[in-house]
């Protein structure tokens, strides 16, 4: 095959495409509409109450976690998430930066958690991270290095309450 032959199919290749895509323009239109198409195919899309029911709260700062204590440590809040209509379960999230290193984090964690009946669950591929799990809930920590001047550690915690617990 020709440099040419191969340039020309390619040329016929993007035709057809485009010919493709410019005779059945109402395949592409109305992608939010959850009508039938010409073809009879209901289209799926997110529930109508997806906004109401996902909607995230931005916290200005620190909530308590049930049944976790907060950390001791020396640490700045940095952001935080709640979805508190989440048909699943009620779940956050926060971001903290702490002086500590990531291993007196972890140990202090892994005692105040032990000390509130939560189970720990081993993770042996991530050291520096743990998830406990008590009464239908979990809580997730992990940790990485922190760049932020006098502070070591970046603290992300996560809590999930599952729905009808």
């Amino acid at each position: 095959m020709t440099s040419e032959n191969w340039k020309s199919g390619i040329r016929i290749s993007i035709a057809l495409c485009l010919l493709t895509l410019s005779a059945a323009p109402e395949v592409m239109a109305d992608t939010n509409s959850s009508s039938p198409n010409k073809y009879g195919n209901q289209r799926q899309f997110r529930p109508p109450n997806a906004d109401r029911d996902y909607a995230v709260e931005h916290l200005k700062g620190p909530i308590d976690i049930p049944n976790v204590p907060p950390f001791t440590g020396r640490t700045k809040f940095l952001s935080g998430l709640r979805y508190p209509n989440d048909p699943s379960g009620y779940r956050l999230g926060m971001t903290f930066a702490a002086m500590e290193e990531p291993t007196q984090i972890l140990d202090w964690y892994k005692t105040a958690l032990g000390n509130y009946q939560w189970k720990l669950v081993e993770n042996p591929q991530d050291p520096n991270s743990l998830t406990a799990s008590k009464g239908g809930a979990t809580f997730t920590l992990s940790l990485s290095p922190n760049r932020v001047v006098g502070y070591r550690t970046v603290v992300v915690v996560s809590y999930k309450a599952h729905a009808g617990k």
